[in-house]
């Protein structure tokens, strides 16, 4: 299968071009912080990755003075947990945030708490879920709260976070703007349960070529896709029924959603701009996770497919000497955003940290790390996995159930049609790959339990390989 067969397009540098050259001097550190996150945007869903199915002018602009690394993971693909290492540097395991709906552990000190005592003002705006939605800010003063749909919660979050911009806010600062969209996809899938005729395709782009379901997947994958238990695996299930046509109507519709979002991120860089403060602001934008675009039949969430775990990250201005660059070497995870901060700020990290500064990556270093890990449970504490990503291969592991492991070699087979985990020639690297997953466990005092898989035999190669 060809890349071009699935991927809406390849990192495109010439997107990038005309806002790199336009990109205003800025000083050689920051004073101010402003992180920007979207919810559920998968990694491809901006144009400055070469998609031409959508427009995303405000994060081009963005991509255009910064760095672009593009083979970044979450730390787990679903909102809460995900978000609890993006504010804490830490695993979900260790956050104690397994499931949406739970709190970060007492005493692991957050974003908000680390900057105001090291002397900053903190505001946050929008979308929260440790455990309250859009209230509880730990170490924040709230600007705005929000809505569970964007269409009603990301116009005036952005308005909100412009006025205090332009307000001449006290500095030093550290600003969260936390919308909502493209996450209004996951009502939208509930509301399209079924076939339906469409009376302009030529509108929609295509279905993705990895679009069949594997026979063979993990049984905790196929749980979650047949058993209806959260709204979730729900949607899962929905789209586990839909023709080429359904995902194409799809793809278009959540698209649209990402250009609302990107307009509203336009407004506050706007604001950021007109403040005066953006030559002394460094800006991180980043999704929380990915969505499952149709591939693999998986929509929203909860998977450790590219599509879903996979999400956009850049940083652009002041510290970031490089302008319209596209990392495609370096791998980078959301916990690696308060380092990062703490790095340019001259903050002191707090103890065990798991994410690491991006602060060489951004100045141009070569990559400083072998892998990185991300971790998920499907309904009970017993059925979760992990998944662990170095510069070549994907392993995925699931604790229990029947066929555990997934094992792709995203070079050759960047769609992941091909699981090697029963192939034989692959039976040294998968080890390798299992090794350091081991190790990594032991390192982060994470309890899940690798499962005993026996090696597979001659007789049996075909049989892992599917094909």
């Amino acid at each position: 299968m060809k890349r071009r067969s699935f991927l809406a397009g390849s990192i495109s540098a010439a997107a990038l071009s005309n806002a790199a050259a336009q990109a205003p001097a800025a000083e050689a550190s920051p004073r101010n912080f402003l992180l920007i996150l979207t919810d559920q945007q998968t990694w491809y869903a901006l144009s400055a990755a070469g998609n031409r199915f959508l427009q995303t002018p405000a994060m081009d602009s963005l991509a255009g003075r910064g760095v672009l690394l593009s083979r970044s993971y979450c730390p787990y693909p679903v909102c809460g947990p995900s978000r609890s290492s993006i504010f804490t540097g830490r695993m979900p395991h260790e956050t104690g945030v397994m499931v949406n709906g739970q709190g970060i552990q007492p005493g692991i000190a957050t974003m908000g708490e680390v900057f105001r005592d090291g002397g900053y003002k903190t505001v946050y705006g929008g979308k929260w879920h440790l455990p309250k939605s859009f209230d509880g800010m730990t170490g924040f003063e709230k600007l705005i709260g929000g809505n569970g749909l964007g269409r009603i919660m990301d116009q005036p979050l952005a308005r909100r976070c412009s006025e205090w911009l332009l307000d001449t806010p006290k500095q030093p600062f550290l600003m969260v703007a936390s919308f909502m969209n493209p996450h209004d996809i996951c009502s939208w899938i509930r509301a399209h349960p079924g076939a339906r005729q469409y009376s302009n395709r030529s509108a929609f782009p295509p279905p993705p070529g990895n679009m069949a379901i594997d026979p063979n997947e993990p049984e905790y994958l196929q749980y979650h896709r047949r058993e209806g238990y959260d709204l979730m695996s729900q949607a899962v299930g929905i789209a586990s029924g839909w023709q080429e046509a359904d995902v194409s109507h799809y793809l278009h519709d959540y698209y649209r959603m990402v250009e609302a979002v990107d307009g509203e991120i336009g407004r506050l860089l706007e604001a950021l701009h007109a403040s005066g403060l953006e030559e002394s602001t460094l800006v991180c934008f980043a999704s929380d996770h990915g969505e499952g675009m149709g591939a693999h039949r998986w929509v929203q969430k909860a998977a450790f497919w590219e599509e879903t775990v996979r999400v956009p990250f850049l940083f652009a201005g002041p510290g970031v000497p490089r302008q319209g660059v596209i990392d495609q070497n370096s791998l980078a995870t959301l916990a690696d955003i308060l380092p990062t901060f703490c790095d340019y700020a001259g903050i002191a990290t707090p103890p065990d940290m798991r994410g690491i500064s991006l602060r060489r990556t951004l100045e141009g270093s070569a990559p400083v790390r072998p892998f990185v890990v991300s971790e998920l449970q499907y309904g009970e504490a017993f059925r979760q996995g992990r998944m662990l990503r170095s510069h070549r291969y994907k392993y995925v592991v699931f604790a229990g159930g029947e066929r555990p492991e997934q094992f792709f070699d995203l070079e050759v087979d960047p769609g992941e049609v091909q699981n090697l985990a029963g192939d034989v020639g692959a039976r040294a690297v998968l080890k390798e790959h299992r090794a350091m997953l081991a190790g990594w466990l032991r390192e982060t005092k994470d309890s899940f339990q690798l499962p005993v898989v026996p090696a597979p035999s001659a007789s049996t190669a075909a049989q892992g390989s599917n094909l």
